[in-house]
């Protein structure tokens, strides 16, 4: 066989085949390096970013304690949790809550801010894949302020939007299921604060 022959012998369905499977192969690779070199990064942020919205949320805080639900299983540990919040004085002066709940583009994270009476103090949208200009505008304080000073007898917690003013409830017009899930979150984290 002459080196013109051997040029233009055909690539055979096999050789194709381990071609790409050894490209595969090496964006795997790559992908687990890649992987392995920010995730230690991307979980340091999202840290950062709690621990903001924590001051956020009760700036009277000095010291936050972060305790797990006993009666959760392992798995959801990383999605509900509470800290206990003290002041300068080392006083309890509240909790926030971590709590999941459905949206329109999948899990929603909000941290719920509760008095020692458990009465809602404030909330923040964090993670989540909302439609933006419309369920994205739950990450803005103003919206998420329907929720302050709710769950106590005089002011219920609003678990649909039939409960809220006209003026709220013209507000979530548009992303009704992006209110739902974060009031499923809260309905959550009010049912753990009060059995923790």
């Amino acid at each position: 066989m002459s080196m013109k022959e051997k040029a233009i012998t055909p690539i055979t369905p096999l050789m194709i085949a381990l071609r790409l499977t050894a490209i595969c192969f090496v964006a795997v690779l790559l992908l687990i390096v890649v992987n392995l070199l920010t995730a230690k990064k991307i979980e340091d942020n999202k840290k950062k970013i709690e621990q903001k919205a924590n001051k956020m949320l009760m700036p009277d805080g000095k010291k936050f304690n972060k305790k797990d639900f006993s009666f959760i299983p392992d798995d959801l540990k990383e999605s509900f949790y509470y800290y206990k919040v003290y002041n300068n004085f080392n006083h309890l002066i509240g909790y926030i809550a971590a709590s999941i709940g459905n949206g329109y583009g999948g899990k929603m994270k909000v941290m719920v801010a509760f008095d020692t009476n458990l009465k809602i103090l404030n909330s923040k949208l964090l993670d989540n894949l909302e439609t933006p200009g419309l369920g994205k505008k739950a990450e803005n304080e103003e919206y998420m302020n329907k929720f302050k000073g709710t769950n106590i007898d005089m002011k219920p917690f609003p678990k649909n939007k039939n409960i809220l003013s006209s003026d709220d409830r013209d507000s979530v017009t548009g992303a009704t299921i992006t209110f739902n899930g974060i009031a499923q979150a809260i309905t959550k984290a009010i049912s753990m604060m009060e059995r923790r």
